[in-house]
C-alpha cells in the first residue's frame, strides 16, 4: 500500500506499532528516540527498563499475557544484552519482536568501537533477523518479522536497524501506509489446524476403551485455551491432569484431577502418575 505524502522512518515505525494494537513497548536509552516521542503522542506507554536483558523479560510477558508481539529495543552498544533476555522467550514460545540500532556499514570490519557482528548473537533466539537498511525496508520487513513471530510456533523475531540508535533508519522517508494486517492481530497463532472428524472419533473410541487415563497439557493447549475443554474430558474420564510448564495454570491447580508439572519438576506422585522425559518441558 503507497501513500502520497512521504513520512520518515519514525513516524512509520510508531504508526505500525499503534496499528497492530500495541500498547506498552520496553526499551533501554538511547535508541529510536523519534520512534518514542511518535508513539508517546498516539497513546502508546513507552517503558524505560533497568537493561536490555529486563525489557526483553518484560516483552517477554506481554507478549504471553496480551497475545499480541511484545516490543523492545535497545541500541547497538546493548544489543548482545538484549539478545541473551531472549532465551526464555525463544523456549517459551513467546511471539517478541527485537529491535536494535547498528552502526552504518561504512563503520563495519573496521574495529569500530564496541561494534560486533549482530546476527550470530540473534540467530538461536530467533525465528528471523533482517537488517533494515533503510526506511523504505522497513514496511516489507516489520511485516515479516510480525508475521514469523506469531505464526507456526510463536517465537521471537529480530530488526537490526541502520545507525547506532537506529538514527539512519528513523531519518529516511517512505511513501508506504503503516504495517497492519489483521489476520495476525487476533490470536497466537492465528491459524491453528483442525483434525478431521473420522480422527477425533477414533480418538474419542481410543479413550472410551482404555482402563486408565492420565492427560498431559502441553504449550499446544495453552496456545488454544483448551483448558475448559481438557477439563471437561478429564472429568468425563476421571483421569488427572499433569501440565508441561508452559500449560501450568490452564486447568485450576486445586482441582482434584491436577496433579501439577511432569518431568524434571514433577512432585514425586506426579511423577508415579505420568512417567514422563525432560522432553516434557
Amino acid at each position: 500500500m503507497t501513500q502520497t505524502e512521504p513520512v520518515t522512518g519514525a513516524d512509520l515505525l510508531a504508526r505500525s506499532l499503534a496499528a497492530n494494537g500495541t500498547s506498552h513497548v520496553f526499551f533501554i536509552d538511547a535508541v529510536l528516540r523519534r520512534t518514542l516521542i511518535e508513539l508517546g503522542s498516539l497513546g502508546v506507554t513507552r517503558v524505560l527498563g533497568h537493561s536490555e536483558k529486563a525489557v526483553a523479560y518484560m516483552a517477554d510477558g506481554y507478549a504471553r499475557i496480551a497475545g499480541r508481539p511484545g516490543i523492545c529495543f535497545a541500541q547497538s552498544v546493548g544489543a548482545f544484552n538484549l539478545a541473551s533476555g531472549l532465551q526464555d522467550a525463544y523456549l517459551g514460545r513467546a511471539p517478541v519482536i527485537a529491535m536494535t540500532g547498528r552502526k552504518q556499514p561504512s563503520m563495519q570490519h573496521r574495529n569500530a568501537y564496541q561494534e560486533l557482528p549482530h546476527a550470530p548473537m540473534f540467530a538461536p533466539v530467533t525465528k528471523f533477523s533482517a537488517f533494515v537498511e533503510s526506511a523504505a525496508d522497513m514496511p516489507r520487513l516489520m511485516r515479516q518479522a510480525w508475521r514469523e513471530s506469531v505464526t507456526g510456533i510463536p517465537r521471537p523475531a529480530h530488526l537490526d536497524l541502520n545507525g547506532l540508535q537506529g538514527e539512519v533508519f528513523e531519518t529516511g522517508l517512505v511513501h508506504e501506509a503503516p504495517v497492519a494486517e489483521a489476520t495476525f492481530q487476533m490470536t497466537v497463532p492465528p491459524h491453528r489446524p483442525t483434525p478431521p472428524d473420522s480422527d477425533i472419533d477414533r480418538a474419542a473410541a481410543a479413550l472410551r476403551a482404555a482402563k486408565r487415563v492420565c492427560i498431559v497439557a502441553g504449550e499446544g493447549a495453552t496456545a488454544s485455551k483448551a483448558g475448559a475443554e481438557i477439563l471437561a474430558v478429564a472429568e468425563a474420564l476421571a483421569a488427572p491432569v499433569a501440565t508441561s510448564l508452559g500449560a501450568h495454570g490452564i486447568i485450576p491447580t486445586r482441582h482434584r484431577l491436577s496433579i501439577g508439572c511432569a518431568g524434571d519438576y514433577a512432585a514425586p506422585p506426579a511423577s508415579q502418575i505420568a512417567p514422563c522425559s525432560p522432553s516434557c518441558e
